[in-house]
């Protein structure tokens, strides 16, 4: 069965303004249809060379996230210790 995915809807600068659900056989009525696999992309993204970002910065994966956040809490845990 062919599983439906989030996909982006980009206007003609770029920019999402719609995220749907769509199944690969009905990609084609949506030609300005762009999968976002698993990228957290919202309203207001921009769609450039390939590229989904907010803000002037690439729009990270779920993967990504954690991986930076991780980062994060060991750096407030290093300041911690350093506090005390």
């Amino acid at each position: 069965m062919d599983e439906p995915m989030n996909y982006a809807l980009i206007d003609g600068n770029g920019t999402v303004y719609n995220i749907i659900w769509l199944c690969s056989a009905n990609r084609s009525e949506f030609p300005n249809a762009i999968c976002v696999a698993d990228r957290p992309v919202a309203i207001g993204d921009i769609y450039q060379d390939g590229v989904f970002t907010r803000d002037g910065v690439v729009v990270p994966t779920y993967p990504e996230q954690i991986v930076l956040l991780n980062e994060r809490i060991l750096e407030l845990e290093a300041m911690q210790s350093g506090e005390a």
